[in-house]
């Protein structure tokens, strides 16, 4: 798999020959991971992938290799540990904002650098991979696949459909994070070698009207059907985007955008539909749970999910290795009395005579060698589209329809009414202004979805609140804070590759 994880625009120097041995390693090398998925998922065990391959072409002429791409795509997504997964998002971007501390900054160089927000253009280098690399190798194969799809007369059209669809949505969700995280970063939607390897920066506006055209595309494809990796057939395991998940995408790309309208529509389609609704808090982050529209199933053995492996403490208490990280006062703080959220999805446990506090949103323990799954990735999930609506309505006016929703969630989170404390987390007032509203979301933002995929560190920027908290929230750190740190370096090692790139402001390589 080492020709997989090169830098992306690195592949140049790759003969097709190459590229296509890097496919046949996809559907084979990963066969052991497959394996782990339920239902059609282990007729992957059959794929025949070709031997004599001279092109990726060869792939996409039969349906099960080229179905056999998407699933590694979708296992690097969710891969684990220092690769840049984008699910360590959930660990990595809350250091960056101010949910999570570090119980021993000494112990890890790469989570400590996020925690003090002291990243260095060289760290790529250090680490040996960043989201950078991780998302353009992604966006390789992704492009790769969008080429071969469209027009493809060797598929299935069922088959060829299905997977150009994913294709959008993927490439769509793939530049979402690389602007939230890099701002201007090259639009690449081919996989001409030469041409990337020159590509410069793009502005986030060009791109996120790309994320539109492709979100549309994905929309005209897909249905509200979960595939297994058969998608000819259906399934109840929600693992692959469908069209609510296109729905839901579309929805936080417009709230990004400020176009408030299209996100509140596009919102309502998911909110509308009957396959998603609220359960019970100690079930929302269970497999296929009904407040689930997309997730990620694990390929690493014993570990359900990224955050249970790093953030889920065992009953050693926080040692600084393992168990090394706890929430922060501030997100604490954030809950207020009679919030379920902070009963259910909090635990507590003492180390050295001091009380700490951790997540247990996901809380399935790691188990050497099992195959268990009791829990996934949730990438995306109904709550964010009672937000992502309550704020594009506030936006437009619609003060008593943003709190509706505001509310309808609270009412999902609230702790039972008792004697003594009454009725917990009351709803909010019909009172309130568009202005007093605007923090009160925000606020329900972070109490909701906390310890998840970065949204925190992403919300803090696009408020505009960025500096003020985090200027505050450094000094806990013992660090300091400059407005430039709200966005990470692009590696030394691709500028170096490629000189049409320039590095973010204040950074210097």
């Amino acid at each position: 798999m080492q020709d997989f994880n090169l830098p992306f625009n690195r592949i140049k120097m790759k003969t097709k020959g190459t590229i296509s041995l890097q496919y046949k390693r996809i559907a084979l090398s990963l066969l052991a991971c497959f394996g782990l998925l339920t239902g059609g998922c282990k007729k992957l065990a059959d794929v025949d992938t070709p031997i004599n391959s001279t092109s990726t072409e060869n792939v996409y002429k039969d349906n099960s290799t080229a179905s056999a791409v998407f699933i590694g795509l979708y296992s690097r997504i969710s891969a684990r540990f220092f690769n840049g997964g984008l699910a360590s998002l959930s660990v990595y971007g809350e250091l960056s904002a101010d949910n999570l501390s570090i119980y021993d900054i000494n112990t890890s160089r790469s989570f400590a650098r996020y925690y003090r927000n002291d990243l260095e253009p060289t760290y790529a280098d250090e680490t040996s991979t960043t989201y950078w690399q991780t998302v353009y190798q992604l966006l390789y194969t992704v492009n790769d696949a969008i080429a071969n799809l469209n027009g493809n007369a060797h598929l299935s059209p069922k088959v060829a459909s299905r997977l150009l669809g994913e294709a959008y949505f993927l490439r769509a969700f793939c530049y979402f994070y690389l602007v939230n995280l890099y701002g201007d970063v090259p639009l690449i939607l081919t996989t001409d070698p030469e041409a990337n390897a020159k590509a410069g920066r793009t502005s986030t506006t060009e791109v996120y009207a790309q994320m539109n055209n492709d979100l549309s595309n994905a929309e005209a494809l897909l249905t509200q059907d979960y595939v297994p990796a058969d998608v000819t057939k259906t399934t109840n395991e929600r693992l692959r985007p469908n069209l609510a998940a296109v729905h839901a995408l579309q929805a936080r790309v417009f709230l990004y955008q400020k176009n408030y309208s299209a996100a509140e529509s596009a919102a309502t389609k998911v909110i509308e539909q009957s396959d998603y609704f609220f359960t019970e808090l100690n079930n929302t982050f269970l497999k296929n749970s009904p407040e689930t529209i997309w997730a990620l199933q694990s390929v690493t053995y014993g570990i359900n999910t990224f955050a249970n492996r790093y953030l889920l403490i065992t009953d050693i208490g926080l040692d600084g290795s393992d168990n090394n990280f706890y929430l922060s006062e501030s997100l604490l703080n954030n809950f207020e009395a009679g919030d379920q959220r902070k009963t259910d999805w909090v635990r507590s446990i003492e180390t050295n005579g001091k009380i700490y506090y951790y997540p247990t949103k996901y809380r399935s323990p790691v188990i050497a060698g099992s195959t268990v799954f009791e829990e996934y990735d949730i990438v995306l999930r109904l709550s964010e589209q009672y937000l992502i609506r309550a704020e594009a309505r506030n936006e437009q006016n619609n003060i008593a329809g943003a709190i509706a929703d505001l509310n309808m969630l609270r009412d999902k989170r609230r702790g039972p009414q008792t004697p003594d404390v009454g009725n917990p987390l009351p709803a909010i007032s019909l009172t309130v202004t568009q202005q007093q509203l605007r923090p009160l979301i925000l606020k329900e933002r972070r109490s909701e979805l906390y310890t998840e995929w970065g949204h925190r560190w992403f919300d803090l920027k696009r408020s505009g609140t960025i500096d003020a908290v985090m200027s505050v929230e450094v000094q806990k750190k013992d660090a300091t804070w400059s407005s430039y740190k709200g966005l990470f370096p692009i590696p030394t090692s691709e500028i170096f590759v490629n000189r049409a790139l320039t590095q973010n402001t204040g950074y210097i390589n």
